[in-house]
């Protein structure tokens, strides 16, 4: 069992949690459906990152977030600054997964 590093981990956590405020940002000002489904997934996510730190179970969070990124949330939901900050995060978390993970 291989485990990430606790800085690689930290950041990974940061990057969520700052997805889920984000979200719940955008939230305030419009209700959408895949709005709020992008929160409920984020927080899975989250809960998910909490109770993992093996590089393999974390790399099929890595596979599930891309899936749903590159599927259904690489589009622009509305048009805003925090719509531009939702999609930068959910790339950084990626970059930085895939980059600590190998």
């Amino acid at each position: 069992m291989s485990t990430i590093k606790k800085q690689h981990y930290v950041e990974l956590l940061r990057i969520l949690e700052e997805l889920i405020e984000t979200i719940e940002l955008m939230l305030e000002s419009e209700q959408m459906y895949l709005l709020n489904q992008n929160k409920n997934e984020a927080i899975e996510w989250l809960s998910f990152l909490k109770e993992h730190t093996d590089k393999e179970e974390l790399k099929s969070l890595e596979n599930e977030i891309a899936n749903r990124f590159f599927m259904s949330y690489d589009v622009q939901i509305s048009e805003t600054k925090f719509d531009d900050k939702r999609t930068a995060l959910i790339k950084e978390y990626l970059f930085k997964s895939n980059e600590y993970l190998k």
